[in-house]
């Protein structure tokens, strides 16, 4: 079943118009709309680099998903004010195992690893009224499934430029399991220094999209969202 639910979620996703993107906007801050209008209220203010989940236009403006202060949020903005990530030169798959993707582009390699979930390291808040149902993981929100016990979990993303090695940090990688590590997608934007590191993950129901930002060699930010 599990299996079945899996492609399921892959197959729909085949199928999502959705997009990372990050804002690249020639003023400080960009305005997010209520709506696709010009007129529309303004709900949010984002600055460059900000990352952005785009979804369908509406005329010339997009829809998009973003957190502000980890809450999520939802508006729209002009559609020349974003850069879609998958504009930025993508990296290659250069090595792969049952655990673990390498992805390459000249000098910078980039290793995802996943590990097997111990929930002894770990600890759970259920669900009041159905206590066989997860509700929170180590005190905080998760992704990868839908109040089931995960299987397995991220162990380390580990970026090597030249004799340079760089670790995201694990708070990075926090509440985030069930991950597909042949989805992984590596793009650079060479002149911000920035590498976007994104995968789609989860047990079906419970599945998300993650991406990454490191700018400089420093972890900088993540984007969680449900892409539908």
């Amino acid at each position: 079943m599990r299996l079945i639910l899996t492609f399921t979620f892959f197959l729909l996703t085949s199928f999502c118009v959705g997009q990372f993107a990050v804002v690249h906007d020639k003023d400080s801050l960009l305005n997010v709309r209520e709506d696709g209008s010009k007129n529309s209220n303004v709900i949010d203010r984002l600055g460059k680099g900000q990352l952005v989940y785009c979804f369908e236009s509406k005329g010339n403006w997009t829809n998009i998903d973003y957190t502000i202060d980890n809450n999520e949020r939802n508006g729209y903005i002009y559609k020349n004010r974003y850069r879609l990530i998958s504009s930025f030169p993508a990296f290659t798959i250069s090595a792969q195992t049952t655990t673990s993707i390498t992805l390459k582009k000249d000098a910078i390699v980039v290793t995802l690893r996943q590990c097997n979930f111990d929930k002894d390291k770990h600890t759970f808040t259920y669900v009041a009224k159905y206590p066989k149902q997860i509700e929170f993981i180590d005190n905080q929100r998760y992704w990868g499934t839908d109040g089931g016990m995960p299987n397995t979990e991220f162990e380390n993303i580990r970026i090597d430029i030249g004799a340079q090695t760089i670790l995201v940090p694990k708070s990075a990688l926090k509440g985030l399991y069930e991950p597909n590590l042949n989805s992984a997608k590596v793009n650079y934007d060479a002149a911000t220094d920035t590498l976007y590191i994104q995968t789609e993950n989860g047990d079906g129901a419970g599945g998300y999209f993650v991406i990454w930002k490191i700018e400089k060699g420093v972890y900088k930010d993540r984007l969680v969202v449900y892409g539908f």
